[in-house]
């Protein structure tokens, strides 16, 4: 019997003991927290986990998942009142339930008398907080509740001669942290010119990174209500015009663009999002059909564009008892049928607000979920921040 007990001990080493095997168990791990559990048994085991190559491997099998969402409300009784709720994701399996019930994702603790939020990337919340009759804005992390509130300096100051159409944050994952950016875009009707200033987080100073004008015509009517950017590869994709998507190029300084694709109808809400590969999603909404667009390459060329997905939202509404006499609000923001408010990458989830109330669409899956709503008379949706687990994990520290 110990003879044969040795043949297994030693049959199970052989296997554990190679890394291109240990690889193909490891994916067929769920979570991110089991893979850092798993690199913690013994130093191969964490130099197979923590392979660069075997990450993009894992991640492509088993993307960040989604913990929750940050809600911003205002009430329409009062001036610059916004209150912030972090509405965990239901259900949610037990070793994501219990990273959100370790995590310390309220904001009520900086004693602010009005919160936003700004944007959501790898594990950080950049928030606004309003309190003594100053504001500030700064990095939170909820998953890592002892480094406290990272506050940013001050931001650069607004010209008031300028039409600004879009001052916020934007970020980029840098290896295991973010950068931040701050990006400003005015715009000058007369001439139909706008310019992009980008500024980047450099030590405790905001430092000018690139400054760019170019000739633009029909800007989309949703900048009258929140305009769809992001920042990847040292490139800003804006979704400004009814016509195309203007980029901007960090490095160089200049301004491309690419052609929406045709069949879209832009009399509906549009949102555009990251792709693996240097893609750009973008996602329409339009009398409650949701369409999916995938663009692959830079020439900006028609046929670049690939429709993925194309979801009717009335069946949805019709089984959770949504219509516009489900909600209190009666203005003219209530008058589209649907709003997007967050779209996930790779387009994998989208969050909406159908008549008054937020809708979670898991998009590869064709799932609804109603999450928020509806809104009560005095109260109005600001915005919805998704929050996904932070990306790449954090490893124990390999010490020889």
């Amino acid at each position: 019997m110990e003879a044969k007990g040795e043949v297994e001990i030693s049959a199970v080493s052989v296997v554990l003991g190679d890394c291109d095997l240990l690889a193909e168990i490891f994916l067929r791990l769920a979570f991110p927290t089991d893979l850092v559990r798993a690199a913690a048994v013994c130093r191969r085991w964490l130099r197979a986990a923590s392979k660069p190559a075997f990450l993009r491997r894992f991640r492509d099998t088993n993307p960040p998942r989604l913990l929750g969402f940050y809600l911003t409300t205002f009430s329409t009784n009062s001036t610059n009142q916004f209150g912030v709720d972090f509405i965990p994701m239901l259900p949610q399996p037990p070793e994501l339930a219990a990273v959100v019930r370790r995590g310390r994702f309220g904001l009520d603790s900086y004693g602010s008398r009005s919160t936003r939020v700004m944007d959501c990337l790898n594990g950080r919340a950049i928030v606004y907080l309003f309190c003594d009759g100053d504001f500030t804005y700064g990095e939170h992390s909820p998953l890592h509740p002892a480094r406290g509130l990272l506050t940013f300096p001050r931001l650069p100051m607004m010209d008031d001669r300028k039409r600004y159409i879009f001052r916020d944050f934007l970020s980029k994952e840098c290896g295991n942290g973010l950068s931040y950016f701050w990006f400003e875009l005015d715009y000058s009707g007369n001439e139909e010119k706008t310019t992009a200033r980008v500024y980047k987080l450099q030590g405790d100073a905001w430092i000018m990174q690139t400054s760019a004008t170019t000739q633009i015509s029909g800007l989309h009517s949703s900048m009258l209500y929140g305009l769809s950017f992001f920042l990847v590869d040292d490139k800003i994709y804006m979704g400004i015009t009814v016509h195309s998507i203007l980029v901007l190029d960090l490095t160089s300084s200049t301004f491309s663009a690419i052609e929406y694709p045709d069949t879209v109808a832009f009399n509906g809400e549009i949102m555009l999002s990251r792709a693996d590969g240097s893609g750009v999603c973008l996602v329409n909404v339009n009398e409650l059909q949701l369409r999916v667009w995938l663009h692959r390459g830079c020439d900006g060329s028609m046929g670049d564009w690939l429709l993925v997905n194309t979801i009717c939202l009335h069946d949805f509404c019709a089984d959770l008892k949504i219509s516009n006499s489900t909600t209190e609000n009666d203005d003219e923001d209530d008058e589209d049928d649907a709003f997007i408010h967050a779209v996930g990458h790779n387009a994998e989830f989208v969050f909406l607000q159908v008549y008054g109330c937020v809708l979670y669409l898991d998009v590869r899956s064709s799932a609804v979920q109603k999450v928020y709503g509806p809104t009560q008379s005095n109260t109005r949706v600001s915005s919805t921040h998704p929050f996904v687990m932070p990306w790449p994990p954090i490893f124990p520290v390999l010490q020889e």
